[in-house]
């Protein structure tokens, strides 16, 4: 997508994959800030038990895990600051803004949502809605770069 897609995207497109990047940033940031206080987190998210099997392969596994989340968490928030215009842009940007919203809004419904709603787990339905909401603000842009004007080349 180039600065000139950008431009004729729908303003309520712009807005949405903002929402969406800085969420992801935001997201990042709390699993780093997150690091203080990991066990505590580990226990409130649900992932306890996994994440004291795989520290006793190594100790310092979950922390490297959950820098690796932050790292993709913050690559999501460019791609969705990219395809608002707000940063430069990123490679295979269409493909990776599609990716994105397909991730977020599986995890949403199939990958826990549904699981949860059955269930009745609050907090995990609670992440489900937050996936639901950021995939649905990527698949907007997804659907506005699809349909956004494409430049005219000036060798044609």
């Amino acid at each position: 997508m180039t600065a000139a897609t950008t431009r004729h995207m729908a303003p309520q497109a712009r807005h949405a994959l903002r929402i969406g990047g800085w969420a992801n940033i935001a997201i990042a940031a709390a699993h780093t800030l997150g690091l203080m206080w990991a066990w505590e987190l580990f226990r409130a998210t649900g992932i306890e038990p996994e994440m004291r099997s795989l520290a006793e392969q190594g100790a310092a596994l979950p922390y490297v895990l959950t820098l690796i989340t932050a790292a993709f968490f913050l690559a999501f928030g460019l791609y969705g600051l990219s395809a608002a215009g707000d940063v430069r842009r990123l490679p295979v940007l269409r493909f990776g803004v599609a990716t994105i919203a397909a991730i977020y809004i599986l995890r949403a419904t199939l990958f826990g949502g549904i699981g949860a709603v059955a269930e009745g787990d609050i907090a995990q339905i609670v992440f489900a809605l937050i996936a639901l909401l950021i995939g649905l603000c990527y698949a907007s842009g997804a659907v506005a770069q699809r349909r956004a004007p494409q430049p005219v080349s000036a060798a044609a």
